[in-house]
């Protein structure tokens, strides 16, 4: 268990360093932050979940990053609109429960409509 958290921590530092590298030589600048984290971070992680769990395993996370992913995109579309517009909590509570309910329906439809 330690050696995988060790694992874990140093592949996501890898290529947290490779993708900050990637994030300077592209323009502009501003996607610096998204090439150097996210990215990077997942994929460490299911490079170790795929030779430690296997594939089985390893997919089950894909398709939960998927679905957090789409459920984010609406969080980003809806937030700014209902913090407008309901002020500050209210409209971050309202979009973080739209959020919920967009990736756990995501989630569900690859798993269990889609067959993934």
């Amino acid at each position: 268990m330690l050696l995988e958290y060790l694992a874990r921590f140093l592949a996501g530092g890898l290529l947290v360093c490779i993708f900050a590298l990637i994030s300077q030589i592209c323009q502009p600048k501003q996607f610096g932050g998204f090439f150097s984290a996210a990215p990077s971070v997942f994929m460490a992680g299911l490079v170790i979940t795929l030779c430690t769990k296997g594939a089985a395993h390893a997919t089950l996370t894909a398709q939960g990053a998927i679905a957090g992913a789409v459920g984010m995109i609406f969080y980003c579309l809806v937030a700014t609109p209902a913090i407008k517009r309901y002020k500050l909590f209210p409209g971050l509570m309202g979009s973080l429960a739209g959020w919920f309910v967009v990736a756990f329906g995501t989630f569900a439809v690859l798993r269990f409509m889609l067959g993934w």
